[in-house]
C-alpha cells in the first residue's frame, strides 16, 4: 500500500493533516499493508504531541529525532493548528488520541484483534479488560527510564515477553511522556533486532481513561474552541500551573523560534 496520508512539515515533526480521523483510519488500521512499514523505513508508531510534549521535545533532541520518523504523528494540541496558519502551513484540523482509541478499540473488537495495554492503573486494565475480552494489560512498576536503569530494563523485558507470547495487533501505551516513548523506543528496538514482526504501538497517554470514564474531558464547546487545557486546568490547578502557565510562555518562544527559520 502507498502511503497516501496528507502530511505538513511544521516543527520538526511530519504531522498528519486531515479534517478528521477517519480520512487516514483504514491506512492506519491496515499498517501493516504500508511500505514504510514492510521496509522497516519508518517507526511503527503513532503518536499525538500536544504544546506541553512539543515544548519538551525540543530540549530533548536524541528523542525528538527518534520520533521524527513515527508512521503518524497526529496534532493533538490546537496551538499548533493555530501556529501551522500562522507560517501559512496549514493542518486541517486537531487530531486528538482520545478520539483515536474509542476508534481504534472499537475496529479491534469488529475484527476480533488482539490488544496488549499498557496502562498506570490496575482498575484501569480491569475495566478495559471488562469491555473487550481479547486484550492482555500490563500495569508497570512505576520507573523512571532515566534513573532507574535496572528498573526500566526490567519493565522493558515484561513488554518484550508479552509481545512474543501474545503476539498483539496494537500496543496502547498510555503512562505519560516520555516513559511511553522511551519504553516504546526500547522494545521496538529489541524486535527489530531480533527480527520478530512489530505490532503498530499507540502512545495515547490518557486516551484509555477518558474512554472508560475515570477521567472526564471537557465539555464539547471548550474542546471545540481549543480550550480543553482550562478544563483541565480547573481539575487539577495546583499541579498543572506551571505546564499551563510558565508553559505558555516557553511555547510562544518556540513558535517566535520556528517562525523566524521560516
Amino acid at each position: 500500500m502507498v502511503d497516501t496520508v496528507n502530511r505538513v512539515h511544521l516543527l520538526g515533526l511530519d504531522f498528519v493533516s486531515a479534517a478528521n480521523h477517519h480520512e487516514f483510519l483504514d491506512e492506519l488500521t491496515h499498517y501493516r499493508d504500508i511500505l514504510a512499514y514492510q521496509n522497516l523505513s519508518k517507526l511503527p508508531f503513532v503518536i499525538t504531541p500536544n504544546a506541553d510534549q512539543i515544548v519538551k521535545l525540543d530540549q530533548l533532541d536524541t528523542l525528538k529525532q527518534s520520533l521524527t520518523q513515527c508512521l503518524f504523528i497526529l496534532p493533538d494540541g490546537q496551538p499548533i493548528v493555530w501556529f501551522s496558519r500562522w507560517v501559512g502551513k496549514r493542518l486541517k484540523s486537531r487530531l486528538t488520541g482520545s478520539d483515536l482509541f474509542p476508534l481504534i478499540w472499537q475496529s479491534a473488537k469488529q475484527h476480533q484483534q488482539r490488544i496488549l495495554i499498557i496502562v498506570s492503573d490496575e482498575q484501569l486494565g480491569i475495566k478495559l479488560k471488562q469491555d473487550y475480552d481479547n486484550i492482555l494489560y500490563y500495569t508497570p512498576p512505576f520507573f523512571n527510564p532515566q534513573k532507574e536503569i535496572e528498573l526500566f530494563t526490567q519493565v522493558c523485558a515484561e513488554v518484550i515477553a508479552q509481545i512474543k507470547e501474545f503476539n498483539p495487533y496494537y500496543v496502547i501505551v498510555g503512562i505519560g511522556f516520555p516513559k511511553q516513548e522511551l519504553l516504546s523506543l526500547a522494545v521496538h528496538a529489541h524486535l527489530v533486532e531480533k527480527q520478530i514482526t512489530s505490532p503498530l504501538f499507540l502512545l495515547l497517554g490518557a486516551s484509555a481513561e477518558f474512554y472508560v470514564g475515570t477521567k472526564k474531558r471537557a465539555p464539547l464547546f471548550l474542546q471545540k474552541m481549543g480550550l480543553e487545557w482550562l478544563h483541565r486546568f480547573s481539575q487539577e490547578p495546583r499541579r498543572l500551573w506551571k505546564r499551563y502557565i510558565l508553559g505558555s510562555v516557553r511555547l510562544l518562544r518556540l513558535f517566535i523560534k520556528y517562525y523566524s527559520r521560516s
